[in-house]
């Protein structure tokens, strides 16, 4: 049996973070939330399947640099990337990064909750 995918949220903002576990649990998702890309590479990874939803811009390490080191690492995980404002480049890389979805914040949950299940979706088609 497949364990439950568990939803990484990694944003610098303890409001968002918040939120978006609010809203996900509230819908029946397990969700883990990181104040940076540093303590979400900290914590013991389970097997279970993950999607990843990163903003874009953070002190330290940005989220495009997290997916981009988990990918050199082989740990490719379906990514939402959102973020509240971004430069033509940063905007150009995460297209180039092939996301499920890029959400401007701030964002409805309608466009969160199809971008999840869209990244739920490329879960089960990895996992069967």
């Amino acid at each position: 049996m497949t364990p439950q995918p568990i939803i990484d949220v990694v944003d610098d903002n303890p409001d968002i973070r918040r939120m978006l576990g609010l809203v996900l649990n509230t819908h029946g998702f397990t969700v883990h939330a990181h104040e940076s890309a540093e303590a979400f590479l900290a914590e013991e990874r389970t097997a279970a399947p993950r999607l990843l939803i990163l903003d874009v811009r953070m002190p330290g390490m940005t989220g495009l640099e997290l997916h981009s080191r988990l990918l050199a690492q082989g740990e490719k995980y379906p990514v939402i990337f959102m973020s509240g404002e971004c430069q033509p480049h940063e905007t150009t890389a995460v297209q180039a990064s092939t996301p499920i979805a890029f959400l401007w914040k701030p964002f409805n949950t309608q466009q969160l909750l199809q971008a999840i299940e869209e990244g739920m979706k490329q879960l089960s088609a990895a996992s069967a």
